[in-house]
Parts: structure tokens; sequence; C-alpha cells
């Protein structure tokens, strides 16, 4: 059943077709107003009739009366609600839902006989295909950051007194075991975290990556001696795999 976005749109779309021209004449005073002036030149019955077919054959001036039409009852059923003022506007209203189902009829019609119109295929709305979809989304991303594991490796500054890096250390283990991530640590006090025993004392590398927030940490390639910041703070592991797929979609994986 298309009954989202797709429904709402078959609604606008078939009111194109549930009014008559004649019903537009009585009703809306579409063509009731006519313009008004000296026509010495010009037969106004001539110009009504000229009116009414290019309104018969303009969906866009139909489209544009229909509105009009709907927005006055309803307009009218709000400030002077009376019954017949609301039957009214509920009787626009059931019109357009009817034809809505007959445009959502075709509509399905139209999809089984030209499948390549179908969104959906690509990008599905149901639990099953969608989970299908994401399947195959995170296989796709996780040979990416596998593909720049092999060039690349993680850069963590951390200050074993730093809650946040405490709490930062396993994730950052779990992610680069995950994808095969090399890790430097880096601790800036001289003290590791037990999830890095052989960290590295910093000698300068923090200053060199302008480090000024403790946990940090950095993407670098060695051959080619780039580095793009990855987290600064506490980040979660969905983060992280967010921001290194950036960085590798958007810079290659530091390709040479």
């Amino acid at each position: 059943m298309v009954k989202s976005w797709t429904y709402m749109i078959t609604l606008a779309m078939a009111g194109l077709f549930f009014i008559s021209i004649q019903t537009f004449a009585s009703e809306s005073g579409y063509f009731s107003d006519h313009a008004k002036g000296w026509h010495w030149y010009d037969d106004p019955k001539q110009d009504q009739t000229e009116e009414e077919d290019e309104l018969k054959h303009d969906p866009v001036l139909q489209m544009g009366a229909i509105r009009a039409t709907v927005d006055k009852a309803l307009n009218e059923a709000v400030l002077t609600p009376t019954k017949d003022n609301v039957s009214h506007y509920i009787s626009l209203q059931n019109q357009l839902t009817h034809h809505a189902e007959k445009f959502e009829k075709y509509w399905k019609a139209a999809l089984l006989e030209h499948p390549e119109l179908d969104y959906s295929l690509k990008h599905p709305t149901n639990n099953i295909a969608k989970q299908v979809e994401s399947d195959q989304e995170n296989l796709h991303e996780n040979a990416v950051i596998h593909e720049l594991a092999k060039k690349s490796g993680l850069f963590f500054f951390y200050r074993s007194s730093c809650p946040y890096c405490v709490r930062f250390a396993p994730i950052v283990k779990d992610f680069a075991e995950t994808y095969g991530i090399t890790v430097i640590p880096i601790t800036t006090d001289g003290i590791s975290l037990p999830e890095f025993p052989n960290s590295y004392p910093n000698q300068g590398q923090a200053e060199k990556f302008h480090v000024t927030v403790e946990p940090a940490l950095y993407a670098v390639n060695p051959y080619t001696h780039q580095a793009f910041p990855i987290a600064y703070g506490l980040t979660s592991e969905a983060d992280l795999k967010k921001r290194v797929l950036d960085i590798a979609t958007h810079f290659g994986g530091f390709v040479q």
C-alpha cells in the first residue's frame, strides 16, 4: 500500500479530475467574476466561452480552480461552522479521496508495467528490504575502511588521568581491531592505559599535531605524510566509522 508521502501526492494530484468545469462555473465563482468594463470591441459571452475552453484543457488552471474551491469551502466551514458549510467541505474531501484511490490504483499499475520508475526498488521502504539494503551498505562501508587500513593508521593521544580518555580507549581499541587498523597510542603524561600498555610517551608528537584537547584521534598516511583529525573528545564507535568513511570518501584513503 502506498500510504505515506506517495499517498499524499496522489491525494493532491487526483484533485485535478474530480470536479467538472460546470461545478466550478456554478460554485467557485471562477467564471462569474468576469472582468468588468466596456467591451465595445468584444463580446463578453465569447470571452467567457474562451475562458471555459482554456480551463477545460489546462490542468494547471484546473488545479488552481480546484484548490480555490476547496480552500473556500474549508474557510467557510471554519469561519462559519454551519451544518451546510461543514457538509459541503466534507463532500469535496470525499470526492478527493475517491479519485485519489483511483489515481493510486493506476499508479500501481503503471509501476508494474514500468518497474524502472519505482523509486522504492532502489530505496526500499518496507522493513525486510531496508534490512537487505542496510546489510549491503555495511558490507560496502566495511570494505572501504579495510582498504583504508592498508595505507593508513590512527594516532591516539590521551592522558591517563582524563576520564574521557579512559572511556574512549576501549572504543578506539575495538574499532581498530574490527577493521584491522594500526593504532599508535601516545600518552601525554607518560602513563599507559590498560588497553594500550605499550603506549609511546609524548616526545613532541602532540605539539606537531597541535593537540589541544584529549582524547584526540587522527588518521595518518605514513606514505603521503597526511593527517586528518577524526575525533576530539569522547566519541562513539558509530561516529568514528562515519568520520573515517568521510575521510576515505573525500580523500581517497590518502592515495599517493
